[in-house]
């Protein structure tokens, strides 16, 4: 599936009249993958589910060279905007293969993910996200009338 094909398909949900209130949602998507096509910095997003089914993800940017205070990250409309000032290196080289330049990286955050804390050791930032559902958009199981059980009971102590 090519990114025009995409781009097509959330053309034709945007139009659709069965999806309402999701054009903020599909502009930052679409802005997303037009510009996903940018691979610096190098990244990994790493997915994990626990045993209590808790979802969870960290968001791995290769930063060799980089200084924490060369790095800014915000959230702003469940958008992860991750960005990169490579600073002033006077020295002079002969070869140099390590880039180190100005970047942004954006990442639109689903439904109910919540940034948790931002780590940098040995030139590898990590980004944890968790996802973190309400107690009343978790699923729960509904009881068939329960009040006619409770009649019932009642019923049969008097």
């Amino acid at each position: 599936m090519t990114l025009n094909s995409i781009l097509a398909q959330f053309d034709a949900i945007h139009n659709h009249p069965g999806f309402l209130g999701f054009d903020p949602f599909l502009e930052r998507v679409t802005n997303n993958l037009q510009h996903s096509q940018d691979s610096y910095p190098p990244h990994n997003v790493v997915y994990d589910k626990n045993e209590d089914d808790e979802e969870s993800y960290i968001i791995e940017l290769a930063l060799a060279g980089y200084k924490e205070e060369d790095i800014k990250i915000k959230v702003e409309d469940d958008q992860l905007s991750i960005e990169g000032n490579g600073g002033k290196d006077e020295r002079k080289y002969q070869a140099k293969g390590i880039a180190q330049r100005k970047f942004r990286k954006s990442f639109t955050l689903g439904e109910y993910l919540v940034v948790r804390k931002a780590e940098f050791e040995n030139g590898l930032l990590s980004v944890h996200i968790d996802k973190v559902i309400p107690e009343d958009k978790k699923p729960r199981t509904i009881e068939i009338n329960p009040l006619k059980k409770d009649e019932e009971k009642s019923l049969l102590t008097e």
